[in-house]
């Protein structure tokens, strides 16, 4: 297996197909025809074209699908059919918006924080919220 690739079997970010099948198809490190080397035997030359085509199939099944996806807006945002038409002025005012809202909802937080501080201050103590 010197002349196939090497690869990290026990990497957790390998894709569970990808995985599957280098733990039974050897994939080589260079074709025959990259290398120019024809004195292969024939089993190993049908072997790289065996493989070499099974890759390019999927590259281009691969191109299909995200034409698919693109084309009926799977890779679509949710809200794409409303982002794409704003404006640059629409986009600023809504950033704006945006940035306001999460303002304000951190300082909701940061109160409700303080209160449930207060609210434990308050029992250690054995009075009411209110009484501080």
């Amino acid at each position: 297996r010197s002349n196939c690739m090497n690869v990290d079997m026990e990497d957790p970010n390998m894709d569970p197909l990808e995985w599957s099948v280098r733990k039974v198809i050897p994939v080589p490190k260079a074709y025959f025809w990259e290398t120019g080397n024809e004195n292969l035997p024939t089993r190993t030359k049908m072997w790289h074209r065996t493989v070499g085509v099974l890759e390019k199939s999927a590259r281009g099944l691969e191109k299909a699908g995200e034409f698919v996806a693109n084309t009926f807006g799977f890779n679509a945002s949710e809200y794409d059919y409303v982002t794409s038409t704003m404006t640059k002025e629409q986009w600023e005012a809504s950033k704006a918006r945006a940035r306001e809202q999460r303002r304000k909802s951190m300082a909701y937080l940061e109160q409700k924080e303080k209160e449930k501080k207060e609210e434990v201050v308050a029992a250690d103590i054995g009075v009411t919220k209110d009484a501080l």
